[in-house]
């Protein structure tokens, strides 16, 4: 199997009116920034030491892959570790070879979870991947065996000893889900790893869109505890036509005609708020991985939380809550695929055309083959005006860009910093600013 533990700004007219300074560090700001510099640091060695030798293995070289922050929820770093019991005898079961170790609240008892104490006397909470106390199908949904025999069974009265089903995790977010992709002999399923007794409302999600006509996913039964199992949806990613030529084909009617067809019975569903509405809290951790930049992002996603409060939103409608290029596939100019329907439910069309281009944005920032992104974003930031406020559209995209700058800190898989991932970080931040300057001008 494998593992891939896969934001001086332009002058303003009405800059006197803001703060021309950095907003003093809340205590929550100050201690989560101690606690991602102890998860990115030495410093962690000797927890993961200690974390180890509880499980009964010595630690004998480690690296950090990756660190969620989520501010107000915690901080969590993966490893990878090299491990073994430091003398002849058997190991009491297979070395890990990767640990989590997290500032979030765990519960407490949780099975195959060790509990320390750092440095500055935080609790951190620390286990070996797959056993995430928040996500009891990550075993299974990791085992290529049960996979192979759930989603791959042999033809009827079919005994041959078949090679498992390839799998690769395409998404894993501790303690809160994992994505993964199975393939076996040329065919492909999908595996959504969600909170105990989430499963079910996920699946109600996929069958009511379905049932409307809606091209969600087709769902697959599995044995797996709060696992979702899919097949992959007919067509080409949009993002592949947006990286080809701008998706120039793609009609942006098409998009928005979609969104009008999710079906009334969405709205009995739960809200989720939108990404604009915590723009401010989302800002703060991209000030944590920019801090020669925190001044400007203060700046700015206040401006941006500004403009979100004074521009309408237009009616409460059925919203997917998170429609961007990664979640739509595409066959013969139609969407056959709506992936990623978690934050389906009631909210406004304008926040789901928003979270469409707030992405668009800063794809060239992604990845730099994204030539065709900036004419594509006119193309369908114009097509989207003539349905929602323009003004509130540019400032709720410029929110969803500014949520993905801290996201631009990523490592390699060995373990190291990727190269110039502060670039990438602060093109997405100047194209949340670019955003919000247009939302400023359409308000005037």
């Amino acid at each position: 199997m494998t593992t891939s533990f896969s934001g001086a700004g332009p002058d303003r007219p009405d800059q006197a009116a803001r703060p021309q300074q950095e907003p003093p560090e809340s205590g929550r700001q100050t201690r989560e920034r101690n606690d991602r510099e102890l998860l990115e640091t030495a410093v962690a060695q000797a927890l993961l030491t200690a974390a180890l030798a509880s499980m009964g293995y010595l630690l004998h070289s480690w690296s950090l892959l990756q660190v969620s922050h989520r501010p107000g929820a915690g901080v969590t770093g993966i490893y990878a570790v090299e491990a073994g019991t430091g003398t002849p005898a058997p190991a009491p079961a297979p070395a890990p070879r990767f640990l989590c170790m997290t500032t979030a609240v765990v519960p407490v008892g949780a099975p195959g979870v060790v509990s320390l104490s750092g440095p500055q006397r935080q609790t951190l909470s620390v286990w070996a991947h797959p056993r995430d106390p928040l996500l009891p199908g990550l075993a299974w949904a990791t085992d290529p065996h049960a996979v192979s025999a759930a989603l791959f069974p042999p033809p009827d009265g079919c005994a041959i000893d078949r090679r498992p089903a390839g799998l690769r995790t395409t998404s894993y977010r501790p303690l809160r889900r994992a994505v993964l992709v199975a393939e076996h002999d040329g065919e492909r399923r999908y595996l959504k790893v969600l909170r105990r007794g989430q499963a079910g409302a996920m699946g109600n999600r996929h069958r009511l869109l379905r049932d409307a006509g809606v091209p969600a996913p087709e769902l697959v039964d599995v044995p797996g505890e709060d696992v979702v199992a899919m097949h992959a949806a007919a067509g080409r990613p949009l993002a592949e036509l947006l990286m080809r030529d701008g998706a120039a084909e793609v009609d942006p009617q098409v998009l928005v005609n979609l969104l009008r067809d999710l079906p009334a019975s969405v709205l009995d569903l739960p809200r989720r708020l939108p990404w604009s509405a915590r723009v401010r809290t989302y800002g703060e951790g991209a000030a944590a991985v920019l801090p020669s930049s925190a001044g400007r992002i203060h700046e700015l996603s206040a401006a941006i939380d500004d403009l979100v409060r004074r521009t309408d939103p237009g009616p409460v409608v059925p919203s997917h809550g998170d429609f961007y290029e990664a979640n739509l596939v595409m066959a013969e100019g139609r969407v056959s695929g709506l992936l990623d329907v978690d934050a389906l439910g009631p909210g406004h069309l304008v926040d789901d055309l928003a979270c469409f281009l707030g992405h668009l944005a800063v794809l060239p920032a992604v990845n730099r083959r994204y030539v065709h992104a900036p004419a594509a974003l006119e193309r369908f930031g114009g097509a989207f005006e003539r349905y929602v406020d323009p003004a509130g559209l540019h400032a709720r995209a410029a929110a969803v860009a500014l949520t993905l700058v801290a996201g631009a800190k990523r490592r390699t898989t060995d373990g190291r910093e990727a190269h110039g991932w502060a670039e990438d970080a602060r093109a997405r931040l100047d194209a949340a600013a670019a955003l919000e300057a247009e939302a400023r001008r359409l308000l005037r």
